[in-house]
């Protein structure tokens, strides 16, 4: 097996499996061999299938507003293939079944690479945009369940997912560089003609044995808002209290906002040492609110801080594609009960994210979180987290306990 160029494992050996002569390769799985999902090779074309599907169950023991229960959705249903043609292009073909239920269907990625320039990657269509540290981490990749509030409030601006973008991006062992131009996001009921520019740079100044460093600066700027004929161009900056079962709405909430433009920007670092991984983001968001002829100057911000230890088995990898942290995987060779007993992580992490600027109240939430992540086998992932949060200010002031659990294949 061979990893993608710029794989960061620390104190690890990487080995490999193949089934030569008979049209299998199995490679790239979260597992240090094989995986159980194999990837199928037919004359130097390469087709990886895909899926990320997920259940969660949860609820709020303790609220200030009537929350009923316990509920229970499918978080995200996506399933589809990624196929690599002599080792010079790639293409992504993933469906997005929507949460169940009741969910919109939709393309997850649609997307066009050229890889076969030494450290480039020139890519097109639809798929998500280099930007943040937290944002380029694959959902099951994600030490908690959700990404903090302001990770998401700010990718959701002009980069996340299901994003309708141009890229060309540069990647090494110490770096990574990416320039996207984006439209809006692909699906039923969105709007594609807003215009932005992305960008992240990111590098690592110390990258040893048992230590890894890593700094980075990410940035975009919508210079042509969405908006519908005839209407003006407006956004909405919102966010779910860091998990969402279906029992509650958006605590942070600006509603919708006349806009002339908005960016957002924001520094990223983390340090692995061994088992143990820190990382953090700080955003601030800047958006120019139309009133009558002049131009209110709004500013919204976040951050967080997070930590996770790899219990059993081999800790969190460093990639350079996506300048973000893998899960942890089995050093042994073993795709089920790694050590008898499968891989263990714990993680903590506090966030903030303030929607109150000028005369724009959505809120300000601050959220204490805790969570275990067992594998069991490689594809197979289940989650326990506690948050504790409080948003003040906005529509709903809330003070909330809240437990979430999940359940993901993940291939």
């Amino acid at each position: 097996m061979r990893l993608p160029r710029g794989t960061y494992v620390p104190r690890q050996v990487v080995l490999g499996l193949s089934c030569a002569g008979v049209g299998i390769s199995l490679f790239n799985a979260p597992a240090a061999v094989a995986g159980t999902i194999p990837t199928f090779t037919f004359n130097g074309i390469t087709i990886k299938p895909y899926a990320t599907d997920q259940l969660d169950i949860g609820g709020f023991p303790q609220t200030n507003q009537p929350v009923p229960g316990v509920g229970a959705r499918g978080g995200r249903i996506r399933n589809g293939a990624r196929v690599t043609i002599h080792n010079q292009v790639e293409l992504g073909g993933i469906w997005d079944f929507g949460p169940a239920p009741g969910g919109q269907m939709r393309l997850f990625e649609g997307q066009i690479s050229y890889i076969g320039l030494r450290h480039f990657v020139f890519t097109a269509g639809i798929f998500k945009p280099s930007f943040g540290l937290e944002s380029m981490q694959a959902q099951g990749d994600t030490a908690f369940i959700e990404r903090s509030s302001i990770s998401t409030i700010t990718r959701n601006i002009a980069a996340g997912i299901e994003r309708q973008a141009v890229q060309i991006e540069a990647h090494g062992k110490r770096y990574h560089l990416a320039l996207s131009g984006t439209a809006g996001t692909a699906g039923p009921g969105e709007n594609g003609n807003q215009r932005a520019l992305v960008f992240r740079l990111v590098g690592v100044p110390v990258r040893t044995r048992d230590l890894f460093f890593h700094v980075g600066f990410s940035g975009e700027w919508v210079f042509r808002v969405a908006h519908s004929p005839g209407q003006q161009p407006t956004a909405t900056f919102s966010d779910y209290p860091e998990m969402n079962v279906g029992l509650t709405s958006k605590y942070l909430n600006t509603g919708k906002i006349n806009l002339r433009d908005v960016g957002a920007f924001g520094l990223e670092a983390a340090a692995a040492w061994k088992r143990l991984l820190f990382q953090g983001e700080a955003y601030e968001i800047v958006a120019n609110k139309a009133v009558e002829n002049t131009t209110q100057k709004l500013h919204f911000s976040g951050w967080y801080a997070q930590a996770s230890y790899t219990l059993v088995g081999k800790p969190r990898s460093w990639k350079s594609r996506t300048a973000a942290f893998s899960s942890p995987t089995c050093a042994k060779n073993q795709n089920y009960m790694c050590n008898g007993t499968g891989i263990l992580e714990a993680s903590a992490r506090y966030s903030e994210a303030s929607l109150k600027s000028a005369s724009v109240d959505g809120g300000q939430q601050k959220a204490w979180s805790a969570n275990l992540n067992w594998w069991p086998m490689d594809i197979l992932k289940i989650a326990l987290q506690y948050e504790y949060g409080t948003i003040k200010g906005g529509r709903f002031p809330e003070n909330f306990h809240a437990v979430l659990s999940m359940i993901q294949i993940k291939f």
